[in-house]
Formats: structure tokens, sequence, C-alpha cells
């Protein structure tokens, strides 16, 4: 399977909702890990867990919206290479970048994020061999460089855009929702559960609880690291009201044969 890496903005935000500051109450910062395949939470880039989403298929609030501006620079590579892409419109803050591998390989943006491609992916059409991201402006550079082994060939359509970040939106209990962004991160974060065909909200609240809630020192994270050795947790994903739960989202990273998942409602996490 191909997979992407999240890039540093986005790993920035989770981190965020993840390990929620409190003023004045320390907290420890603990590892977290997520259970692959059980759904995306989306961030800046509106990319994680494997998949790049296409633009339009689910946009929440908060999420940026991409003007396009000028004309689309196309070029195919073998190894590291720098694709000149012109000089930028006025109005341009940033460039849409669109990745196919051609090859077995691993291709690395210009923003730290990457996509990996193996032999089972090579099977499959040009179109699920793509991976997006959308770069920030360098003043005075007018290239993209994508690095990669020598031998690994790729194509790559390069175009400069005026990005600009929605507001989130604010249901009828006054909760936000949508994509963590400059702004912070809303109450409901958007996510992606089962395999792209849902579309919903956890609570932020219920997402930090979920992991460990206000651990508050050391041995208090080292005792809940040992209980979540073999448990998973799932958490309800809702409308943006808030209320209707649409489906379930899991974190952890429990296997094998005592591994078990259990509802948050189950836990005596007193937050």
């Amino acid at each position: 399977m191909s997979t992407i890496e999240m890039d540093p903005v986005f790993t920035a935000a989770l981190r965020e909702v993840l390990v929620a500051t409190v003023k004045d109450t320390p907290r420890v910062r603990r590892r977290w890990r997520w259970r692959v395949g059980t759904g995306t939470v989306l961030g800046l880039t509106l990319v994680a867990g494997g998949v790049a989403l296409a633009s339009g298929v689910f946009s929440p609030p908060g999420a940026p919206v991409n003007s396009p501006l000028g004309i689309v620079i196309a070029a195919m590579r073998t190894g590291t290479a720098t694709i000149n892409i012109g000089a930028p419109p006025a109005t341009a803050n940033d460039v849409s970048l669109t990745l196919t591998c051609l090859t077995v390989g691993s291709f690395y943006f210009p923003n730290g994020s990457s996509m990996s491609c193996d032999s089972a992916d090579m099977t499959h059409a040009l179109i699920d061999r793509q991976a997006s991201e959308v770069v920030p402006l360098t003043a005075g550079v007018e290239t993209v460089t994508i690095k990669t082994s020598p031998n690994a060939t790729w194509a790559l359509q390069a175009m400069y855009v005026n990005q600009v970040t929605t507001s989130w939106g604010v249901n009828a209990s006054g909760e936000t929702y949508g994509v963590s962004n400059q702004s912070g991160t809303p109450d409901l974060i958007a996510v992606i559960i089962n395999q792209g065909n849902t579309h919903g909200y956890l609570k932020a609240s219920e997402l930090n609880c979920a992991g460990g809630g206000d651990v508050t020192s050391p041995a208090e994270a080292l005792a809940w690291d040992k209980v979540s050795q073999n448990r998973n947790v799932s958490i309800p994903v809702y409308e943006s009201d808030g209320v209707t739960v649409v489906g379930t989202f899991t974190i952890g990273d429990a296997s094998g044969p005592n591994a078990q998942t259990v509802p948050l409602s189950s836990l005596s996490l007193g937050c």
C-alpha cells in the first residue's frame, strides 16, 4: 500500500488536540499512536492514514480553499530533481503539487511530507498512485524539488494557488466544528471513517479523554501506558450537531489475541 506521512504543520495541530494544555495545570506529554485503518483525522493538509484525499470529497469548515492561478506545469523525472515552475502571479501564496509514482520508491515533497509506493501499487491505475500537497511559497524561489532514490521515476503537476483558510462552523449548542488550522482546534474535529464512506466529527474533549485524560504526573502516565497495552478505545463520531452519532473512531495500537477494544463510555476517566 502507498503511505503518506503527515506533514509537520498537521502533526503539530494534531498534537495540540491530543495533549491539550490546561492553564496552570502541569501535564505530561505522552506518546500517541493511532490504530491503523480506523479512520482519518483531518487537518490543514487533509492528508493522513495512507490516502491523499481528493479535493471536494469532504471539505469541512476551517479547511483551506485553493483558487488556481496560472497554468499547470507538468514534468516527469527519475531520481531527485528540481522543476522550474516560473514566476508566481501577484496573488499567489502557495503551490499545489500532485505527484504520481511511476515506479517503486519513496518521494519527498518540499515541506517534508512523503509518499511511498511498493510493487503492489504498480498494479493500480495511475490515479490511485497520486498524492497531493499544498506548500507555501518561498520568496525568490521559482522551483520545486522532489527528493527520491536515483532509480525512482515520478510525474509532477504543479500550479500556483491562492489559499484562504475558511472559518469553523458553529452548531446550535455553540460548539465550533471543522479542522485544526492556524486558529487552533475546534470543539468538534472532522474525521473520515469506514474506508472514506462516512464523515463526521470527534469531540476534542472525548479524544483527549480516550488518550488518558488529565494525566498530571509521570507515575500516572506510566500507569496509563501499562493498562493501555492491550486495549484500544472507541469514541463516538457525530454529525456537526455534536449529538447525532454516525459511527465510531478507534485509537490505540493494541493487537494480538489479548487485545480488546472498549467504548469510551466504559472507562472511568473522570473527564
